[in-house]
């Protein structure tokens, strides 16, 4: 019993396990969920290829104790911040020593006013106090006519204690103000007020121009605006000489902006990377913690924190400019799962090239990251617009691996785009070749002009980083070359050098498509023309459907004699069989057509087409009979039977080779081809492909068939143009009697 027991128990177990392994295969079955898994894995696998090496490990120092440790160098080129604040601190300083005394840089005190005001009241206070003692007769002169000759002496010096300029005025001068009658005494101090105080505060007066603005003291005076007596001018104007104050001072304003203009110019001091910061035994100063702290090797562990979350979300806004892409211009991509893995793939392998390439430290290996080859490979079996987006976000992730250098981040935008379109529209695998060798000498000349427009220092280093850029773009060519089989092979992708390959019409299968079904040969030749110029007139894959035609076929080589244009007249093998089969063989060329393709290495992107060639369009002829027969015996038969079995086209592509066939097969059959009939013709197959429902899931519209319509037209107007008929040959005997007898 308790054996049984345990069997039943592992029993169960194995249901259980059974039944969680099948949910997990349905899970990841479903593509919506599997385009999400790639889109969170690639996001992970850049933010850690990002992150590699950004943030080196923290060191310890002591501020003014020795290092103790492996010496220290610079990860990456930073600014000596504190070498450089020095350099422009003395700028600074030394442009204000300059401009200290340079009008333009000077201003008119705020304080003018006021200590003119100061001063005028100083001198005048003196001035009155003696005319007081003139008039109470405290101090007359010798004949006792007013103040002595001492006590103008003494107003004088004390008038020269507040400015020396006062000692130059004469005794008389004096006299003449202490004895000025007290009416005109007030009139000329009010005028003097008044033109001394906006003198000093309208006026620049330096030390420079002072002798000046005195010597223009009259042209000042003798103004409308003040309105001095002519009487009371030379006193005024002898007390503005002897008064007159510098009034400058710093115009804090325009030294400010001096001083930052003068800061700017001042280059940073840089610490190339690599540079030895710290060795054994050295005494840390203010100076090495400082660049410590600038190259994030102390007190780092915010900044690794910051720095994670700003990539993870650099990360995201670029993934987000991508999906953004594709939703609005290229829903279509989210379909093909294929090109989503190759996109990932691509991404993922050539950042984790450059971030290797980084690590190295040596400066030449930043020029030879193979972006390009992601470029060449996306263009090729891809889209150009998608390359060229993939390009442009690339070359933004290499601008934070490459230590955010301007340069090389537009180096390489610039020829990952020349990368896309020089490969754009091959025709010939050699074409490759002499393309890689423009892109490399635009690579050469990117980065030579690059480097003289960002101030290169060292003329041959930026040469040999050129040569660099050049062979870059030989190498990348290479690897696209190399890769480029392997990559269609794995994903099932189809470049335009493959499909002109398949074009050839000595490959193995098309030659046995000639020999053993010439007729099917001659179809596909002819529908290959008509798909061409219609994927043309819509903007179609032109390639893919001309190379599609040619192979839409090759399951008639099991059986070619059951095809009408592989019979011989009167020979028909469906005389002696019966509907059913007849419409088993006819619709088994698909399948076998498939199988054959697989075995010869055709691409999937042509296997689609000859697969869903037909849709599920109905056999009409045989569909016919068997609905004869069947109405004769009172019996019933499903369209079903008779259609094939799909899927219906599912690209413009494909519709346009489904249409091509229908349209070539019908108008062979037409014994007197006209215009008129032709257009006619065209039209009911149109008609009939739409209302059985056959370009449903396509995105044609109607106005991509009138297109294809008038393609077709244009194409069969050529094959089935009017010719003169040839005369018969003339008889021996007709010759003779014409007198002709060559």
């Amino acid at each position: 019993m308790e054996h049984k027991e345990e069997r039943k128990a592992a029993n169960r177990r194995r249901r259980d396990l059974f039944a969680k392994l099948l949910r997990a295969r349905r899970f990841f079955t479903q593509k919506t969920i599997r385009e999400r898994i790639l889109f969170f894995v690639s996001f992970l696998a850049i933010v850690a290829i990002l992150q590699i090496d950004l943030v080196p490990q923290a060191v310890q120092v002591e501020l003014g104790q020795p290092y103790h440790g492996e010496n220290i160098r610079a990860p990456r080129t930073v600014i000596n911040t504190v070498k450089t604040e020095e350099l422009k601190d003395q700028a600074a300083d030394r442009v204000v020593e300059e401009a200290k005394d340079k009008p333009e840089y000077q201003t008119i005190t705020i304080d003018a006013g006021v200590m003119a005001g100061n001063r005028f009241t100083q001198v005048f206070t003196l001035i009155d106090a003696y005319r007081v003692q003139k008039e109470s007769g405290l101090a007359p002169n010798a004949n006792g006519t007013g103040v002595s000759e001492a006590s103008l002496r003494e107003l004088r010096d004390e008038l020269a204690a507040l400015d020396p300029q006062f000692q130059e005025l004469s005794l008389e001068f004096y006299s003449l103000v202490v004895s000025m009658p007290a009416e005109d005494y007030d009139r000329m101090k009010r005028s003097l007020r008044q033109v001394y105080v906006t003198l000093e505060t309208e006026e620049k007066i330096g030390s420079d121009n002072l002798e000046t603005v005195r010597a223009n003291l009259p042209r000042y005076i003798n103004n409308d605006r003040f309105l001095v007596l002519a009487q009371d001018q030379p006193v005024i104007q002898s007390f503005i000489r002897a008064m007159l104050f510098t009034n400058l001072v710093r115009d804090e304003v325009k030294i400010r902006q001096l001083q930052e203009e003068a800061r700017k110019k001042v280059a940073p001091v840089k610490i190339e990377k690599n540079t030895l910061i710290l060795s054994e035994g050295d005494i840390v100063t203010n100076e090495h913690i400082q660049i410590l702290r600038d190259l994030s090797l102390i007190e780092n562990q915010g900044n690794r924190i910051l720095i994670f979350l700003s990539l993870t979300i650099f990360s995201l806004m670029l993934m987000g400019v991508f999906l953004l892409y594709l939703y609005y211009f290229k829903r279509e991509m989210f379909k093909e799962e294929r090109q989503l893995y190759l996109i990932a793939l691509l991404v993922v392998v050539v950042l984790a090239v450059a971030k290797a390439l980084s690590l190295t430290n040596l400066e030449w290996m930043k020029y030879l990251i193979p972006l390009s080859f992601a470029g060449i490979i996306l263009a090729s079996l891809s889209e150009p617009q998608l390359a060229w987006i993939i390009t442009t976000l690339l070359s933004l992730m290499f601008g934070v691996i490459l230590d955010f250098e301007l340069s090389l981040t537009l180096y390489y935008f610039i020829s990952g785009i020349a990368a896309v379109y020089s490969m754009f529209n091959l025709t010939q695998r050699k074409e490759m070749i002499q393309r890689g060798l423009i892109l490399s000498g635009t690579n050469f000349l990117i980065v030579l002009t690059l480097g003289f427009l960002f101030g290169a220092q060292r003329l041959g280093n930026q040469l040999i980083y050129a040569l660099v850029a050049a062979f870059n773009g030989i190498l990348s060519t290479a690897l696209a070359n190399g890769f480029m089989p392997f990559l269609e092979q794995l994903f099932k992708l189809t470049s335009t050098l493959s499909l002109l390959e398949l074009a050839n019409p000595n490959l193995p299968l098309l030659k046995r498509l000639l020999i053993e079904a010439p007729g099917t040969y001659h179809h596909s030749i002819i529908v290959g023309n008509l798909a061409e110029a219609a994927a043309d007139a819509i903007s179609a894959d032109s390639l893919l459907v001309r190379v599609g035609s040619y192979y839409h076929d090759v399951g008639k080589l099991r059986r070619p004699y059951f095809f009408i244009e592989n019979q011989i007249p009167g020979d028909n093998p469906h005389e002696k069989l019966s509907p059913n089969l007849s419409t088993l063989i006819i619709i088994s060329h698909v399948r076998d057509g498939v199988e054959i393709a697989k075995s010869y290495g055709v691409p999937s992107s042509i296997i689609d087409l000859i697969e869903q060639h037909h849709g599920t369009d109905l056999i009409r002829y045989f569909y016919q009979q068997a609905s004869n027969a069947v109405q004769e015996e009172k019996e019933t038969i499903a369209e079903t039977d008779f259609s094939y079995p799909g899927p219906k086209p599912q690209t413009k592509e494909a519709a346009v080779v489904m249409l091509a066939d229908s349209v070539e097969a019908a108008t062979r059959a037409m014994r007197k081809p006209s215009s008129a009939r032709l257009e006619a013709v065209v039209d009911q197959i149109f008609q009939d492909r739409l209302e059985s429902g056959q370009l449903d899931e396509t995105n044609l519209t109607l106005g991509d068939l009138d297109k294809i319509k008038a393609a077709f037209l244009k194409v069969l107007g050529g094959i089935y143009h009017h010719r003169i008929k040839y005369p018969e040959a003339i008889p021996a005997e007709r010759k003779k009697l014409n007198g002709d007898n060559r």
